[in-house]
């Protein structure tokens, strides 16, 4: 998609994953795009940072650390296929419930992955057909994406039918749950997926929502993986990309004030005050922030109101040597391999445990997601002199900084290491928790989504817009103004596609 047409200058705010996808598609499509990042760096969070430890420099991941929601014609399209490697682990995820000696590995509606389920965890349910049907969904999904096409409920019962858009969109998750499957730790494991982003409960109306769109990436078909030398690699790539392209990139720029009557844009960089007059802006940011600029009082107040509260921290472990962990069964990548460590057993615990935060607890145990880099680099031929062990990890309150938790840093590391045979050699860790992630990301509450997937604000209403069958990604009332960030359908997650979707929309219209 290449066009040597002039259709105006645009002004993106926002140089994430979703900014940087926008302007690309966006310049070759045929407009000037200017880049405007408030950080020296592009990549919001998906980006890298450095420390020094006993004289020794380390980088690592402070936000995202793995690729997965990222369709494949974004990543071929945009150039990153040329330019980066990636790859996922051969062995199946493997997950531990609290107490559990033997790792689980799953995968999926493989027979045997069912006969486990049945001896290990009673399971007597209808996993395959659980699958099946979560492959339709996603597919309807992704149609969707490709098409540049928010979704609506009237399409859905077309294409998937009442019955699977009542399950698997407008219900709730426990409904979900309890229709195909007998056993707490099969719905357990599953509803990971679900409360990831916030406090979102299991008996919300569309939460079901949740599982099926974060299956939906197509760059590893639904599952996740990693970038060679690094996740930062993808926002580093896309900016040389864009700089290519034609897009003025400016970086350290704080925008101050935006006229969507005047079509004016001002920004201060290096405490200088310098002025744009775009025919149309795109914020690629947090909502509030876009409303916050635009002046937006009633658009303000709404976004306010809505469900921000983010409860996922992330702990990042840092070893001497290469990670090797404990009852290696000889599978292929099984050090790489995605890992998950349970800690409750009932879905009464699961629920109680999400909901904690939002009644002021700072930490309540809920399940670890491990995401093994330093194996994986291995894996990809890009081993590194130290290695990286991330967890993202449930469930956290606002209140505090990582610094503030010494006890529940030690207390994940812990849980982690018990399942590592080097144990001993862990370097340090570092802990961020949604106040911290808020502090560094501009992220309202902590949140990775920027808001809650929770009823009211996914699928269909996850807009800005007054008029959304028209014009989806329009952030309000003027038709110059667009919003394209994590806050906006489908969500973040390093995928670029409200960005490449807001692009198709903005390309459309000016056809």
């Amino acid at each position: 998609m290449v066009s040597h047409s002039n259709r105006g200058s645009i002004a993106i705010v926002g140089a994430g994953i979703n900014g940087l996808v926008a302007a690309n598609y966006l310049q070759r499509g045929g407009f000037q795009v200017t880049l405007l990042e408030r950080k020296d760096k592009v990549g919001g969070a998906c980006t890298l940072e450095t420390i020094r430890f006993r004289g020794a420099k380390i980088t690592y991941p402070p936000g995202a650390s793995v690729l997965g929601m990222m369709q494949d014609f974004v990543f071929k399209e945009t150039g990153l296929a040329r330019e980066v490697e990636i790859g996922t682990p051969q062995c199946p995820e493997i997950i531990y419930f609290a107490g559990d000696t033997r790792p689980f590995l799953f995968e999926e509606s493989d027979p045997k992955t069912l006969e486990q389920a049945r001896q290990r965890w009673g399971e007597n349910g209808r996993l395959a057909a659980f699958h099946a049907d979560l492959e339709r969904v996603v597919a309807f999904l992704q149609s969707g994406y490709r098409r540049g096409q928010p979704p609506t409920l009237r399409e859905a019962r077309q294409k998937l039918g009442r019955r699977l858009t009542s399950l698997w969109i407008s219900g709730t998750a426990r409904q979900l749950l309890d229709h195909y499957l007998t056993s707490d730790r099969a719905k357990i494991f599953l509803a990971i997926s679900i409360t990831e982003s916030g406090p979102v409960s299991l008996d919300e109306p569309y939460s079901a929502f949740t599982l099926p769109l974060m299956m939906s990436g197509g760059v590893f078909n639904g599952k996740w993986g990693f970038v060679k030398g690094g996740i930062w690699q993808l926002s580093a790539a896309l900016h040389r990309i864009n700089r290519d392209l034609g897009v003025r990139i400016v970086t350290s720029a704080r925008v101050t004030a935006v006229s969507p009557a005047k079509r004016t844009l001002k920004f201060r960089r290096h405490d200088k005050t310098y002025s744009l007059r775009p025919d149309k802006i795109v914020f690629a940011t947090d909502p509030l922030s876009a409303a916050s600029l635009i002046g937006d009082r009633a658009l303000t107040g709404r976004i306010r109101s809505q469900r921000l509260l983010g409860t996922s921290g992330k702990l990042v472990m840092i070893f001497k040597r290469p990670v090797r962990w404990k009852d290696d069964n000889g599978r292929k990548d099984f050090h790489a391999a995605f890992r998950y460590i349970v800690l409750n057993e009932t879905l009464r615990g699961f629920e109680r445990s999400t909901q904690a935060p939002r009644n002021g607890a700072d930490f309540s145990p809920g399940f670890l997601e491990i995401y093994c880099e330093g194996p994986a680099m291995e894996m990809l031929g890009s081993p590194g002199r130290l290695h990286i062990i991330s967890v993202f990890f449930k469930d956290l309150g606002f209140n505090k900084r990582g610094r503030e938790l010494p006890h529940v840093r030690q207390l994940v590391s812990d849980l982690v290491c018990d399942k590592i045979a080097n144990r001993q050699d862990l370097l340090t860790t570092i802990l961020e928790t949604p106040k911290d992630i808020a502090t560094r990301f501009y992220f309202p509450m902590g949140n990775i989504d920027h808001i809650e997937l929770a009823d009211g604000q996914t699928f269909f209403s996850r807009n800005y817009s007054p008029d959304p069958e028209r014009s989806f990604y329009q952030f309000g009332t003027s038709e110059n103004v667009y919003y394209c960030g994590a806050g906006s359908y489908p969500c973040g997650s390093v995928a670029g596609t409200p960005g490449y979707m807001c692009a198709r929309q903005i390309l459309r219209r000016n056809g």
